[in-house]
């Protein structure tokens, strides 16, 4: 039997673009682990604040997405993470400073607008496309990107 982690994170939108992290070399979206009895909507802000120097007031969280998984070994012992991920929307401003945690191993973050996402996809996990179509796809996004058009 597997052991299960599960994390909460966020796809973080502003206007037609979307907020990636660089993480071991690939494109990835913020998240982090949930605590015993943890709150997956805090600890979703929370990884997004501090993986991306975001401040949690210009953060507004706008609906659950879907859950991912991933099997991965580790000293020969079989996890799947559960991640359960958000819709959060960045409303402070478009120049504001990102910041990457160097301790937790993410080098680099970047908003790419949505004509660029492949440039970050093409170096992010299957369940990263996945999740993105799904956003895409979603009617509280269709709604918002009517709403904020450029």
């Amino acid at each position: 039997m597997a052991d299960k982690i599960k994390t909460a994170g966020g796809v973080v939108i502003q206007n037609n673009r979307i907020l990636f992290i660089k993480k071991n070399g690939r494109w990835d979206l913020p998240k982090g682990r949930l605590k015993k009895r943890g709150n997956r909507k805090s600890t979703a802000i929370r990884e997004i604040c501090e993986e991306t120097g975001l401040k949690k007031k210009h953060l507004k969280l706008l609906q659950a997405l879907i859950p991912t998984y991933h099997h991965f070994k580790q000293n020969g012992k079989l996890f799947v993470k559960e991640n359960f991920w958000f819709l959060v929307e960045y409303k402070g401003s478009p120049k504001a400073k990102l910041t990457p945690s160097r301790k937790e191993g993410i080098t680099r973050c970047k908003w790419f607008e949505l004509d660029k996402l492949m440039l970050a996809l093409k170096d992010s996990r299957p369940m990263i496309h996945y999740l993105i179509v799904y956003v895409l796809n979603e009617p509280v996004y269709k709604k918002y990107r009517r709403k904020n058009k450029n």
